[in-house]
C-alpha cells in the first residue's frame, strides 16, 4: 500500500523540514519499515582532497595512472588544424610554445587534483590585467603548467554577477613566492563537476577524477593481490601426529616439536623426502581456484566503468559477444571525449587563443576557426578510399569552376601535400590575369545604343545580311 502521509525531519540547523513519504510498504514483510534493512542505507559523502592517496596511486599503480592519462592522450593525440591561410604559421608558433604538450598537463594534473591553471607569460606586468590589445607579434613568451596544490586565490569577487571571474578570485598567488597574477593571464582547467555548494567546500576547484573512482580500483587491486597470495598457497601440507595436543599443553616439547617439523619441511623442500615416524601421517590439501577469473573480470568491467574507458582501451581485452571487436566500446569512447573536446577542451584552447593567435601573427583575424582532428586512426585500405574519395570531389569542384589555387590551398593546410606557396600564389595570379584578359575580350552590347552605339544611330548590332 501507499502511504503519502507528511512528516517532520531535522533540517541539520536546529530545524525541522516537512518529507513526504512516498513508496512501497508492507507491513507483514517489512518493506519500507523499520524493519527493512535497506532503510539504512544512505549515501555518505567521502574523503576530499587526500592528495597523497591520489599522488600514491598515480605513481605506484598503472591502471591509476592509465585512468588519469589515457582520455586526455586519446582525445588530444591528433590534436587540431586551422582553417586559416596563415595556417602554418599558427602551427609553427604553436609548436614552439609547445601548447599541445601544455595542454595535456594541465589537464592531466586538473583531472588528477581537481584544478589546475595554465599561465601565460607575455610583455605585460602579471600583476595588471592582460589588455589583448596589446598583444602583438612574439608577446607570448612560455606557458606554465601548475596544479592547484601550488596556488592559492585573492580578493574573491562574490558580488559582481557580471565579471568573468564570478565566485573567483581576482588575483592568484604561487605557493612559496609573493608574485601576484591577475586572474586574465591564467586559464584554468577542468577536472570533474561539483555541485555549487560542494565547489565552495572545495575552494571553487572541481572534483578529482581519481577519487571518484578510488574505491573501486581499491577492490580491484585488493582481488589481485589476494589471488596472487592464494596462487602462492596453493597447496597446504598436514600432518598428523598423536599426542601432539597433550604435548603441547605440557609446554616442554612446544620448541622441540617446532624444530622438528622445520627439518621435516627442508627434507621435503630439499630432497622430496618426507621423513615421518610410523605413528604420524602425511596429507596434501589443494586449494581451488574456480571462479576467481570470474570475479577478477567482474571487478575489471566494474573500474573500467568507474573510469569511463573500455575494457578494450583499458586492459586490451577484446570485449565479449560473438562478432564483437569492441567497435562500438570504442566509438561510444570516442563520442564521449568529442564531447569533451568541444565543451571544456574547446572553451579552454579559445580563450588561450585570443593571447596565442595575436602573439602568432600580430592581429587576431575574424575568420579564425579550428577544427579537432579525427580521434580513430583509419587502416591503410580506409586512408587509402579516403584520399581516393577527397581526390574526386576536388577534381568535381575544379570542373564544376571553383580555382585550382584554392584547391592547392585546402591541401596545404590540411597536411595532404606540401604545395610551395610561391606555386600557389603564382597559380593564382595567372587565374587573375586569364579572368581579366577574358573580361576584356568580351564587348559589352547594349539594346539601346550605349558605349557601343553605331555614330550613324544603330543600335551597335550587325545585321544579317539579305
Amino acid at each position: 500500500m501507499k502511504s503519502n502521509k507528511p512528516r517532520l525531519r531535522p533540517d541539520g540547523n536546529g530545524g525541522f523540514s516537512m518529507a513526504t513519504r512516498d513508496g512501497l510498504v508492507n507491513l507483514y514483510t517489512g518493506l519500507g519499515t523499520g524493519r527493512d534493512s535497506r532503510t539504512g542505507g544512505t549515501f555518505e559523502f567521502g574523503t576530499y582532497q587526500d592528495y597523497v592517496q591520489y599522488e600514491a596511486a598515480y605513481s605506484e599503480n598503472w591502471i591509476a595512472r592509465d585512468i588519469i592519462d589515457i582520455p586526455v592522450d586519446d582525445a588530444t593525440r591528433e590534436w587540431r588544424e586551422f582553417q586559416h591561410a596563415q595556417a602554418d604559421q599558427i602551427m609553427a608558433e604553436e609548436k614552439r610554445l609547445g601548447i599541445q604538450q601544455r595542454f595535456q598537463e594541465g589537464v592531466k594534473w586538473a583531472r588528477l587534483y581537481g584544478g589546475a591553471v595554465m599561465v601565460m607569460l607575455t610583455d605585460q606586468a602579471l600583476d595588471k590585467p592582460l589588455d589583448v590589445n596589446k598583444i602583438k607579434k612574439g608577446s607570448l613568451k612560455a606557458i606554465r603548467v601548475i596544479d592547484r596544490m601550488y596556488i592559492t586565490g585573492q580578493d574573491w569577487n562574490y558580488t559582481d554577477i557580471l565579471a568573468e571571474n564570478y565566485m573567483l578570485p581576482s588575483y592568484y598567488l604561487l605557493y612559496g613566492g609573493a608574485q601576484r597574477i591577475h586572474f586574465s593571464h591564467l586559464v584554468r582547467m577542468p577536472g570533474a563537476m561539483l555541485p555549487m555548494r560542494l565547489r565552495q567546500l572545495n575552494g571553487m576547484w572541481d572534483d578529482s577524477e581519481m577519487r571518484r573512482c578510488l574505491e573501486d580500483l581499491k577492490d580491484v587491486v585488493e582481488s589481485k593481490g589476494g589471488i596472487a597470495k592464494l596462487i602462492q598457497t596453493a597447496n597446504v601440507d598436514t600432518v598428523t601426529v598423536e599426542g601432539l595436543k597433550s604435548a603441547l599443553a605440557s609446554g616442554d616439547t612446544e620448541k622441540a616439536t617446532i624444530d622438528r617439523f622445520r627439518v621435516f619441511n627442508l627434507m621435503k623442500s630439499a630432497h622430496s623426502l618426507a621423513l615421518l615416524d610410523s605413528k604420524e601421517e602425511f596429507d596434501r590439501k589443494g586449494v581451488s581456484f574456480g571462479g576467481l577469473g570470474d570475479i577478477l573480470s567482474v571487478l575489471m568491467t566494474w573500474i573500467s566503468g568507474a573510469a569511463h574507458i573500455p575494457m578494450t582501451r583499458l586492459f586490451g581485452i577484446q570485449a565479449k559477444g560473438l562478432g564483437n571487436g569492441g567497435e562500438g566500446d570504442m566509438n561510444n569512447y570516442y563520442n564521449s571525449l568529442r564531447g569533451k573536446q568541444e565543451g571544456p577542451y574547446r572553451q579552454v584552447l579559445e580563450k588561450l587563443d585570443q593571447v596565442f593567435i595575436r602573439s602568432a601573427l600580430g592581429s587576431f583575424p575574424d575568420d579564425y576557426e579550428f577544427q579537432w582532428k579525427p580521434l580513430d586512426q583509419p587502416d591503410g585500405l580506409e586512408l587509402a578510399q579516403t584520399r581516393m574519395a577527397n581526390a574526386q570531389a576536388d577534381d568535381l569542384r575544379i570542373q564544376q569552376g571553383v580555382p585550382a589555387y584554392l584547391v592547392m590551398q585546402k591541401l596545404n593546410a590540411a597536411g595532404e601535400f606540401d604545395v610551395p606557396e610561391d606555386l600557389i600564389k603564382q597559380m593564382e595570379a595567372n587565374h587573375n590575369a586569364q579572368a581579366q584578359g577574358e573580361a576584356a575580350d568580351r564587348e559589352p552590347v547594349s539594346i539601346t545604343g550605349g558605349d557601343k552605339a553605331d555614330p550613324k544611330g544603330g543600335s551597335g548590332v550587325p545585321k544579317k545580311p539579305a
